[in-house]
């Protein structure tokens, strides 16, 4: 830690309206290691805390404070004379590592307080908001290890955040080799936000409709929201999530029911138009996700909760009418598309491509036929993102936080909006600190409607989809037909 803290420069780095898309949230990761060996000096304590931070000396972002500038932007600031260094803990567990991957990694499995902080930023007891928080939880017997790593989500991205945990590790493992120098990234990391402005072309493109609606929103709660600090911001979505029960459960999608499905799939897409695993894997999300929420609507007699209740949702629809379309966002990497991918970014460069369906559509039975409907309308989406679009998105975000709560505002008024992200692409098991590779990754979400795609440990082959859910559409989902015959339940 002395020596992070000893060459750490102060600095000041404005945080840009793309990075603060991703609000108040944050990447909160489980990651589980087995002592496969029985050695002794398992991913011991003082070489990882160590390599912990020498990597911390290439990121030196995640020791910055979150701060709220006079014209309701963020920046993250680097004080060297008040570094806000990342929770760093340490504890044991009386359960065995074995017992929780028999129960295959189910969290009703895990010692309780693994997660020191859930999916919504919020303070310590001394009420800071640390950029990031690790905790590192020792199992019985030694039996192996929770590592448990949370950061910001707008200081990073999917990318972003792997590029740390897998340069902690790299640092961690080469220290117990003897080694004297770690293997650094092909190019040094960069913080610059400037980057993404100075790469838009000079061309713009018209806005989808579903996104300039919300642009076009506007009002007292919207204004109110955009201007008050992160704390509150925190506070607010933490009692709105605090409103439903959900339950997060981890389903896998074999290659090769996913390679028959696609193909299935294009038999009926536009002639020329070419699908990929991911448009299908949102449509069948998409309409999988809506047919589950009218079934419990209609066993419940009530509107399913998202964001405020059922009763909340109730008086929604009166002051707004029914919803005619479902809308799916999907995060989207701009990095290759305004031409940085090479960049070694790191920040959270994620528009969320807004796919609106008619609900009709995604009601109807799921069949390849159906599913074609709104994946191809998922390819649309996706090919209308590039550099002009971006262009204009970012020229019309004006105040950042004005668009966010008009978006949560636009949440609030669609029970079934969708949040979907796509992580199968991030190292996610490359993180060997010595003595192998995580065995199962976990993601910590309590926020309703929120499905995440990723990688498989290996060996397993194909996707693992992360579904927070509430309750009563959960078990709709589990009598769904068509999904239960591509998707199995892991936990």
């Amino acid at each position: 830690m002395e020596q992070f803290i000893n060459t750490v420069k102060s600095q000041v780095i404005p945080l840009s309206s793309v990075d603060m898309l991703s609000g108040m949230f944050n990447i909160p990761y489980a990651f589980f290691y087995q002592n496969t060996n029985a050695v002794d000096d398992f991913m011991p304590s003082e070489q990882l805390k160590t390599a912990f931070y020498l990597a911390l000396q290439m990121f030196p972002i995640l020791a910055g404070h979150l701060r709220q500038t006079g014209d309701g932007r963020f920046s993250m600031v680097v004080d060297k004379d008040n570094l806000n260094m990342p929770e760093y803990l340490e504890s044991t567990s009386d359960v065995h590592y074995n017992d929780i991957k028999f129960a295959g990694f189910d969290r009703r499995a895990w010692p309780s307080g693994v997660a020191t902080i859930g999916s919504v930023i919020a303070p310590d007891a001394n009420g800071i908001i640390r950029t990031a928080n690790v905790h590192i939880v020792r199992l019985k017997d030694s039996s192996g290890l929770i590592l448990f790593l949370s950061i910001i989500h707008c200081v990073v991205d999917g990318f972003a955040y792997f590029a740390f945990l897998n340069q902690w590790a790299a640092e961690c493992k080469t220290m117990r080799s003897g080694a004297f120098e770690v293997p650094k990234p092909p190019v040094e990391f960069t913080f610059d936000r400037s980057l993404i402005e100075q790469n838009l072309p000079t061309e713009r493109k018209e806005l989808d409709a579903t996104t300039s609606s919300i642009f076009a929103q506007s009002g007292f709660l919207s204004k109110w929201l955009a201007w008050i600090s992160p704390q509150t911001h925190g506070s607010i979505l933490r009692f709105l999530a605090s409103l439903t029960t959900t339950e997060t459960h981890v389903f896998h999608i074999a290659d090769s029911t996913l390679a028959t499905l696609r193909s299935s799939v294009c038999e009926f897409t536009p002639e020329g138009m070419r699908v990929s695993d991911n448009d299908v894997l949102v449509a069948l999300l998409s309409k999988t996700y809506v047919q589950a929420l009218q079934c419990a609507k209609e066993k419940s007699g009530n509107v399913v909760t998202r964001v405020l209740g059922s009763v909340g949702n109730a008086v929604l629809g009166l002051l707004f009418g029914a919803e005619s379309h479902q809308v799916t966002s999907m995060a989207c990497d701009i990095r290759s598309r305004i031409g940085i991918a090479d960049k070694n970014y790191i920040g959270c460069p994620q528009i969320g491509m807004l796919i609106s369906n008619p609900l009709d559509d995604l009601l109807t039975p799921t069949t390849p036929e159906s599913l074609a409907v709104i994946a191809s309308s998922v390819r649309r989406s996706v090919d209308y993102l590039d550099a002009p679009y971006i262009g204009t998105f970012i020229g019309a975000m004006g105040s950042v936080q004005s668009f966010l709560a008009q978006l949560l505002i636009y949440i609030m008024k669609h029970p079934t909006y969708l949040l979907t992200s796509n992580h199968t692409r991030f190292r996610m098991f490359e993180a060997d600190f010595g003595d192998g590779h995580q065995e199962w990754a976990a993601l910590i979400k309590e926020n309703p409607g929120t499905v995440m795609l990723m990688p498989c440990p290996p060996p397993m082959k194909g996707v693992n989809i992360s579904m927070c859910v509430e309750v009563p559409v959960l078990r709709e989902i589990l009598a769904n037909e068509f999904w239960m015959s591509a998707a199995s339940q892991i936990n």
